[in-house]
């Protein structure tokens, strides 16, 4: 899976911010050439839906050429409603039959029509009983894989995959840290949105998309005390950095605090009730909202879980004189989706 000499971008567009990852591999051993992030464009982006690929892929452009990356080939990151990841059980089916039945399958899962989305699968080695199958099935929105394929050419980009965010995060985590025999879960939070990633023996086994993120937290603020969403957006990171800021910030960052902890915890839930047998005793985390002061505490006193995390540069090596050890601390939480993409090849499963 990741032993074939190339070198690619990996190309994660975040309702907040757009990263570029450009990553070589060689003989198994990545290193990290370059990474660059820039603002999303206003509007260009909303819940994972891309409603200005001009104007995003015209960032990206910029970004490519002023940070001076090396490469064409890029990996680009959906997510949002148009991106399904389920893991589904069916009956044991001959494998020469079992495409067709797992379209017939899938559309009980899937909240748009089969002819309308691009689908893959990938059958787990395990199962839940022997009469049973349990298969991964991915599918993305025809019309949103089209978007994202208009950004990489407005971008001059060459995209032979278009990836699912979450499971860049599960492939940046195995590259790392390896496969376990317990169920894994992984954060990755983000803005707008937060991926929550369960991997068991290297396989993915759950996968959502829960519509929480750091945004919350400056939308109470602004709302609340009456300030722009940029003001409170200040006052957020000041509560971050221990700033002296208004007394009721702390307020209204704890109401933010309590709905996004519960989203959370109804997400864990929802996994646990699928998968009785494969308990969540530890999880990684990731994602420039995960910065949020008091966030991480918060989840770990009251979900009663272990948070640890997620370093996406344990096996991946700077490769360029502007990737210092500091400059790596800064950027680490923005790291591991663009990496994980990066290190995707055509065909991998």
């Amino acid at each position: 899976m990741f032993f074939t000499s190339k070198k690619t971008i990996g190309l994660d567009l975040g309702s907040s911010s757009i990263k570029l990852a450009e990553v070589s591999v060689s003989k198994g051993i990545a290193t990290l050439e370059n990474f660059a992030f820039v603002q999303t464009p206003t509007a260009g982006i909303s819940n994972g839906d891309l409603t200005d690929t001009f104007l995003i892929g015209e960032s990206v452009k910029t970004l490519h050429k002023e940070q001076k990356f090396s490469r064409k080939n890029a990996c680009i990151g959906m997510w949002g409603a148009s991106a399904i990841v389920k893991k589904i059980t069916m009956p044991k089916t001959d494998l020469k039959t079992l495409k067709e039945q797992i379209k017939y399958e899938a559309q009980q899962y899937l909240p748009f029509d089969i002819s309308q989305v691009t689908l893959e699968y990938h059958v787990l080695p395990f199962s839940s009983s022997a009469d049973q199958m349990d298969v991964l099935i991915v599918a993305g929105q025809n019309e949103s894989i089209n978007k994202y394929l208009e950004v990489s050419a407005y971008a001059d980009l060459r995209t032979s995959i278009i990836d699912v965010s979450c499971l860049a995060l599960a492939n940046v985590f195995e590259f790392n840290y390896g496969k376990f025999n317990e169920p894994i879960g992984l954060f990755n939070f983000g803005s707008n949105s937060t991926q929550f990633v369960v991997i068991f023996q290297g396989e993915v086994i759950f996968a959502r998309d829960i519509p929480v993120g750091g945004f919350h937290f400056t939308n109470e603020i602004s709302k609340n005390m009456g300030v722009t969403l940029e003001e409170a957006e200040g006052l957020k990171l000041a509560q971050s950095t221990q700033t002296e800021v208004p007394e009721n910030t702390r307020t209204y960052m704890n109401m933010a605090l309590d709905f996004v902890t519960e989203e959370i915890r109804n997400s864990i839930d929802f996994y646990s009730a699928s998968s009785a047998d494969l308990y969540l005793s530890k999880v990684f985390y990731t994602g420039g909202a995960s910065l949020t002061a008091g966030l991480i505490d918060h989840l770990t006193d009251v979900l009663k879980i272990n948070f640890e995390i997620l370093d996406p540069m344990i096996k991946v090596k700077p490769g360029h004189k502007k990737l210092t050890a500091n400059y790596i601390d800064q950027i680490r939480p923005f790291l591991a989706v663009p990496i994980g993409l990066a290190l995707r090849e055509v065909g991998d499963s």
